[in-house]
């Protein structure tokens, strides 16, 4: 009986083994259950905050230029082959904005016969220009410029008809301690006729309107201080009279007289060619006699930037500053400070005129005697040094505008606006 009992359990547990092996493989067999992926509807990251992007939602800069992307050149720097062209195809007031009427705008229809050739081919430099071009990371660029031509102000004075002639990715800014009509820190420069960009050499700088090259290359005005040189005769004038601009200290030049360029056309390379105490641009705003086609001289600049554009949400503030009789007042101080903040936003210098025939110009509209460029929009309090007397007025800069502004001593000061009124504003 027990060797009966025996066998029986051995057949049993082989039987089960045998189950349970089966059972694995079934399992094991059958196809797997389809997964199904939820995908989170909330608690997304957040993009960075992008400064610029929030001050053209709030409104400011509507008709604001891209910022541009600069190509640092791969090649040698080969100069352009460029054909002589001395048609000039005239700008419509329509194609310059339906702010600007035509009776401000004259145009010319040929270049000025009368200006001396320069070169008569593109004047290159020795500099190895691939090694030196460069561009700024986008952290450090320059706020976008306004797109011109512009005429806020509701007198319609204003004439920014210029862009700037540097890209906003290196430095387009004039030197604020050497800003047109003055002489520098410490009274040691001559009088300045325009306003300096400094910038790295080989750096692109851009012509600031559509015209016809009149100069290009070394000479100017039979100085060696200019250097290298440029200058533009617009196809558009202003009130009758012809409007040029000159680029100076170039390393390169890459335009020929006689040809043709539109605004942002590439007319040279930054250099330090000429009298300099560094690499920069120097680009100056020449305003012709009336009814006279005779090239612009020295003496008849006025400052760029009351015809360049300002930045986004950015005005200018121009004045006069005159004494107790009048006179205008020279070489005096002058101080823009943020009215809300207490904290200074820039300074400057009245203009000098040394009553001769290249005297620096006021403006023929404004008659200022400063002007202070890319002032952020708000209210600011301009302070004025006149002969030891400081003379105060508040001020509210509105974006792509001219505020002016009067200052003389024993004028009634501006009404200070009450805290939390907003009236004045």
């Amino acid at each position: 009986m027990q060797r009966q009992a025996g066998g029986i359990s051995a057949f049993m547990l082989v039987l089960i083994a045998v189950t349970v092996f089966g059972v694995i493989l079934y399992l094991n067999s059958r196809p797997a259950p389809a997964l199904t992926v939820i995908v989170p509807t909330q608690g997304q990251p957040t993009e960075p905050v992008n400064g610029w992007e929030q001050i053209l939602q709030q409104g400011f800069g509507s008709n604001s230029t891209p910022l541009p992307t600069v190509a640092i050149p791969t090649a040698n720097f080969v100069a352009p082959t460029l054909a002589l062209n001395g048609q000039v195809t005239p700008v419509s007031p329509g194609d310059l904005g339906s702010s600007i009427s035509a009776a401000t705008l004259q145009f010319s229809v040929a270049a000025t016969p009368t200006f001396p050739a320069a070169t008569i081919a593109p004047l290159a430099t020795d500099i190895p220009l691939t090694e030196i071009s460069v561009t700024r990371p986008s952290t450090s660029w320059q706020p976008p410029p306004l797109i011109p031509p512009i005429s806020h102000d509701v007198l319609g004075r204003d004439h920014y008809y210029f862009i700037r002639p540097v890209d906003s990715s290196a430095n387009n800014k004039g030197l604020f301690y050497y800003p047109f009509g003055t002489d520098g820190p410490e009274n040691a420069w001559r009088i300045h006729t325009g306003i300096d960009m400094p910038n790295d050499i080989g750096q692109t700088v851009r012509a600031a309107g559509p015209g016809t090259i009149v100069w290009a290359g070394p000479g100017f005005q039979s100085s060696p201080s200019y250097g290298n040189v440029v200058m533009i005769e617009h196809d558009f004038g202003f009130q009758g009279r012809h409007l040029f601009t000159l680029y100076a200290h170039l390393s390169a030049v890459l335009v020929v007289v006689g040809q043709h360029v539109e605004a942002r056309d590439a007319v040279g390379l930054v250099g330090n060619t000429g009298r300099v105490s560094g690499p920069h641009v120097h680009f100056e705003v020449r305003v012709g006699k009336l009814n006279n086609n005779d090239p612009a001289t020295y003496g008849d600049t006025y400052n760029p930037v009351l015809w360049m554009v300002p930045y986004v949400g950015a005005g200018v503030i121009a004045g006069r500053v005159t004494d107790s009789s009048g006179r205008v007042v020279m070489d005096a101080d002058v101080t823009i400070r943020n009215w809300a903040t207490g904290l200074n936003t820039d300074t400057t210098t009245t203009y000098i005129f040394q009553g001769t025939t290249i005297d620096v110009n006021s403006d023929p509209v404004w008659n200022e005697n400063f002007a202070v460029s890319d002032i952020p929009v708000g209210r600011y309090e301009v302070i004025a040094n006149i002969n030891g007397e400081p003379v105060t007025r508040i001020v509210n800069v509105i974006e792509g505008t001219t505020t002016f502004v009067e200052l003389a001593p024993g004028q009634a000061a501006t009404p200070q606006p009450v805290e939390g009124d907003d009236s004045g504003s």
